[in-house]
């Protein structure tokens, strides 16, 4: 690429990058912001409102009750000395008062009372008092307003450039606010307008309460705006300034009522937000909170609201109102314009107020400060590098996979932030600056590339593509990204690798292919003939070769002279050590530990299927790593599950020694003393993994590993155990014997840890006599014995047996989990006892 056609690159990417930049604060991108914002909000996670909240609605019932809007306030007056002795901690009216009630009526009154005094004499001058008394429901109000003393009201106002400016009525003149310093709260530097257009809102016109219901409330508050550019109610402003003055919003000071706040300690910060009390309210630059919105459940409001006429007559108890924060408004449909909000549910403006006082008791809010538009603001400057300096560097594929991650980083910021953090940055303009840019750079650069050799683009993203495959592990797509590559020595070397790394996962069918691969263009690379002469000997005879043979429960091959060692995730397998019904035992190796462990193999695979597959893996993983936490001396420590080719496995410790069916045959069995040995250990293991809430479900003779040098007992396959259960047939028929279940678990019955010590109990009685108690030709015999026979008593098999032997086996084969031991401690106690009785120092057996 010339240097005339590199400065056009970046001349481009900056006038771009400039354009977006002044048009951010148009309709048209704000609405591309907001339409992010929005499904923010959507997916943010749900959070209960705060109960503290109620409404009381004046809704179409209320209306339908009490006749057309607006009422008597004497009406309103009533409800609010209700709501006062209820003692609610703050009641906000959502309401006009900005127009005296019956002024013509009270006018003509008071000019009769004044100019007729005689002609009325002394009883018309009485009624003519009490009418005015009634009739004055201005008064009436202003006198509840006074004695409640918690009374704060929403003035309407018009939102505008603050040209024209009257003087501030006197009751809102006591609600000025000033900022941290005491001084005005002044614009930000011209700089940072510039930055960060928004500024505060300003208010053009106020409807200020008639003055004798001003005095009387103890707080006015500025209420709803202007929704956004899309008439989508997403930010409620808690500073507005009138001219040079800066007036609080409604929710605002309905809030620092409820938490004892005066107004002196409602303060400005700029840069900040607004201060309650020691509290920082964050804001954006106008001053605005953008509250979470909480959903609706079964088509109830997140908030309790009673319907005003309801409370007016008496159906409401007042224990509802009892310290709450109590928002009276009009929810009528012919009275109330309904506001859309972002989570799509349009509401009435006090329900959007109600979640805004919400959000600010609960620390709900959505941050939009000032530092999320500096944010914005450096995104808009790492697009401006981006499409000026890297990208017109790069061919089309990186840059457009570069273009694409950074469009990503980006969305996943915003999105992330707001709905995990509750913080947006508004980055949809730079990711719309990213993908505008792009479009214009990348196509000019396409043609530029094309003339520079399109082909050797492709090959190296292919070769990178491939590299991050094979480190992934997904060796197949490697090999596709790399045959997309021409043939040179290093691409050879990488196939060369690739085949290596087949053979370490078993895989000798696609080794070879790699290897036919090769030799195809260069017979002589290296050792390429040997290894696919190998790869396909071991490929016709072995009993495992990976996921095309599908024999994950055979055995892996490990001698063949100059074959890889076969890895199972990061573990070298060294030598198989044992095989059993659902899989094999190896010696493993951990490379990075250079730790020796036995690895046990289960081909989930070949005992299920489809969606039962896949809910005995997630049962097979959450159990072993349940398992994994147990920390005891006579269990075998797992160190590590994982699953590779469908077959699934687990690093254990490596325990020399033999497992105790070895000592089940009537002619190899163990001394007693020593038996009793083993089962105290075995106890004590459950005992232990009972308190972590572990059953382990298959305790058997096989399952226990006995180092008999060292006379050290270990239960095995904790975990693991979690699959006897599932393996059935699709006639329901238990697979392998079930000799040492207990009842309930044949019964497929809830489990604890009572079966364990059944189970326990069958291998205890089998290593004493060489017998299973419970035995039959057919399952369903043998499910019948343990479910309702009595087992033969030890002593009658060998009547040499200590009696409290048979008294131990007893409790623990009980068919009645209630009469059994209740705890491996239980049973250790008892097998204590027994053995002191047949003297501790005793080995030999009697």
């Amino acid at each position: 690429m010339s240097k005339a056609f590199s400065k056009q690159d970046w001349f481009i990417g900056l006038v771009v990058t400039l354009l977006f930049f002044l048009l951010a604060s148009t309709d048209s991108l704000r609405r591309l912001e907001w339409v992010a914002y929005d499904l923010g909000v959507r997916y943010s996670r749900d959070r209960p409102a705060n109960t503290k909240v109620v409404v009381i609605a004046i809704d179409d019932a209320s209306v339908k009750a009490l006749g057309p809007w607006p009422w008597s306030r004497a009406i309103l007056a009533s409800v609010n000395n209700r709501l006062g002795s209820a003692r609610a901690a703050v009641i906000g009216y959502m309401l006009p008062f900005d127009f005296p009630q019956n002024k013509g009526g009270l006018r003509v009154l008071r000019e009769l009372e004044q100019n007729q005094r005689k002609a009325l004499g002394k009883k018309g001058r009485t009624l003519v008092k009490e009418a005015v008394r009634r009739l004055d429901t201005d008064r009436s109000l202003a006198a509840s307003f006074r004695r409640t003393r918690n009374v704060v009201l929403a003035v309407s106002y018009r939102a505008g450039d603050g040209s024209a400016i009257a003087n501030l009525p006197p009751a809102l003149q006591k609600q000025v606010l000033s900022n941290v310093n005491g001084q005005p709260v002044q614009g930000a530097p011209y700089l940072s307008q510039f930055l960060q257009p928004d500024h505060p809102l300003s208010v053009e016109k106020l409807h200020a309460p008639v003055p004798i219901i001003a005095r009387a409330a103890h707080g006015i508050g500025l209420g709803m705006g202007s929704p956004q550019v899309d008439s989508v109610v997403r930010a409620v402003p808690l500073v507005l300034s009138y001219g040079e003055q800066s007036l609080p919003s409604f929710p605002l000071l309905v809030v620092a009522r409820s938490l004892g706040v005066p107004r002196a300690n409602i303060q400005v910060d700029p840069g900040r937000g607004v201060m309650l009390g020691a509290e920082v309210i964050a804001t954006d630059s106008k001053l605005r909170a953008y509250p979470f919105f909480y959903e609706s459940s079964d088509d109830k409001p997140p908030f309790r609201v009673f319907s005003f006429v309801d409370v007016r007559q008496k159906k409401i108890s007042t224990r509802n109102f009892r310290n709450k924060i109590v928002l009276i408004g009009v929810t009528a449909s012919q009275f109330s314009e309904s506001l859309a909000t972002p989570i799509g549910e349009p509401m009435a403006p006090v329900m959007v107020i109600a979640h805004t006082i919400s959000s600010l008791l609960n620390g709900d809010l959505y941050h939009a400060q000032a530092l999320s538009y500096w944010g914005r603001n450096f995104a808009f400057i790492v697009v401006a590098l981006y499409l000026m300096f890297i990208l017109p560097g790069l061919r089309v594929s990186t840059g457009l996979a570069l273009t694409g991650l950074l469009l990503v980083v980006l969305l996943n910021i915003e999105f992330v932030l707001m709905v995990l953090e509750s913080i947006w940055v508004p980055l949809m303009v730079p990711a719309a600056t990213l993908m505008f840019g792009h479009l214009l750079l990348g196509g000019k650069q396409l043609v530029q590339d094309q003339l520079d050799g399109f082909q050797a683009q492709l090959s190296e993203s292919n070769r990178m593509l491939g590299l991050s495959f094979q480190s992934q592990g997904q060796l197949d797509m490697a090999f596709d990204k790399f045959r997309n590559c021409p043939m040179d020595n290093s691409i050879m070397e990488l196939l060369y690798n690739l085949a290596l790394d087949f053979e370490r996962k078993r895989q000798f069918n696609k080794a070879r292919s790699v290897y036919q691969y090769l030799a195809a263009h260069n017979r002589r690379f290296r050792d390429v003939q040997e290894r696919l002469a190998r790869s396909k000997a071991i490929e016709d005879n072995a009993v495992l070769s990976g996921i095309s043979t599908g024999l994950a429960s055979g055995s892996l091959i490990l001698n063949e002279q100059g074959l890889q060692k076969p890895m199972l995730g990061r573990y070298e397998i060294q030598e198989e050590l044992a095989k059993g019904g659902m899989g094999v035992v190896y010696i493993g190796k951990d490379p990075k530990l250079s730790r020796v462990l036995a690895i046990k193999t289960l081909a989930l695979s070949q005992e299920f299927e489809g969606d039962r597959l896949m809910e005995v893996k997630e049962r097979f993983f959450r159990e072993a790593k349940t398992a994994a936490r147990l920390n005891h001396p006579n269990i075998v420590t797992i160190y590590d599950v994982g699953e590779e080719q469908d077959l699934a496995y687990i690093a254990m410790d490596y325990m020399q020694g033999e497992d105790l069916s070895a000592y089940c045959d009537p002619d190899d069995l163990l001394p007693v003393d020593e038996v009793l040995n083993i089962m105290i250990q075995v106890a004590e293991a459950l005992e232990y993994a009972h308190a972590q809430r572990v059953v382990h479900r298959d305790i058997k003779p096989a399952n226990i590993i006995y180092d008999r040098e060292n006379g050290i007992a270990k239960v095995t396959d904790f975990g693991v155990a979690c699959l006897v259960d599932a393996r059935t047939t699709k006639a329901g028929i238990v697979l392998g014997t079930p000799s040492y279940m207990s009842p309930e678990q044949l019964a497929s019955k809830k489990l604890d840890i009572r079966s364990d010590l059944f189970s326990l109990g069958v291998t205890f009685y089998e290593l004493l006599t060489g017998q299973l108690p419970f035995e039959d030709d057919s399952i369903s015999g043998l499910i019948n014995k343990i479910a309702n026979k009595k087992h033969r008593d030890v002593r009658k098999i060998r009547p040499d047996l200590p009696s409290c032997l048979s008294d131990v086996t007893n409790k623990a084969l009980r068919k009645d989990v209630k009469k059994r031991f209740q705890s491996g401690g239980q049973m250790v106690a008892s097998l204590q006892a027994c053995l002191e009785k047949i003297g501790a120092g005793s080995r030999g057996g009697e």
